[in-house]
């Protein structure tokens, strides 16, 4: 079982190389337009997905020099590639953890069923000014390496309580309507009884 699954999307407007180190037993799946980032940076790539027509010819000529597998998706279909990506992986691979460079920003509607995935896997997604993750009840402790950290309940967080951050909390019933907890700051205890939280760690651009 690979310790980490690193999967590279599109947009295409993050800088790469700002984010990722290369970690033993790895896997790095490359999805369409990202694919471009693992070409550049001369990348081995595990798993190249996507329907590859927005790909230069050279361009995808190098993806499948650098992939072991490519798994070519028509263009027209009924889910994004992110998503065919992680349903593949998760019928596929046992793994623990699915780490998404890119995935944010771009089409809203997009951005939007990007964070349904988050609903469903153990995931986080990040770019050069975001990191979104899922906590799920008890206590964690948020090293908080951008400016802003928010956080919204996917599923209705009982007993909420933040701990050493600029904005701190006790006990809070904080419901999916809720936006209370936007634009905290700094770094801290986060815990909860039942629910699931969503962290959004941000910059501005």
């Amino acid at each position: 079982m690979p310790d980490k699954i690193k999967m590279v999307a599109g947009p295409n407007n993050y800088d790469f190389t700002s984010l990722y180190f290369e970690e033993a037993d790895e896997m790095i799946i490359g999805i369409d337009s990202g694919l471009e980032y693992l070409v550049d940076a001369d990348i081995s790539i595990d798993i190249a997905i996507g329907d590859f027509d927005s790909l230069d010819p050279q361009l995808k000529e190098e993806v499948f020099r650098l992939s072991d597998q490519t798994i070519t998706l028509p263009s027209e279909k009924s889910m994004t590639d992110l998503a065919f990506a992680f349903d593949y992986v998760h019928s596929h691979n046992d793994y623990e953890h699915i780490e998404v460079f890119g995935g944010i920003g771009g089409r809203v509607d997009h951005f939007v069923a990007n964070m349904n995935l988050l609903k469903r896997y153990e995931c986080s997604f990040r770019d050069d000014r975001h990191h979104i993750t899922v906590l799920k009840k008890g206590t964690h402790e948020i090293d908080n390496f951008h400016r802003y950290v928010s956080f919204f309940a996917l599923e209705d967080c009982y007993g909420l309580s933040l701990k050493g951050f600029r904005y701190p909390l006790n006990d809070y019933y904080l419901n999916t309507s809720d936006s209370l907890c936007v634009s905290n700051e700094g770094s801290g205890t986060v815990s909860f009884e039942k629910g699931r939280l969503m962290v959004i760690m941000s910059n501005d651009r």
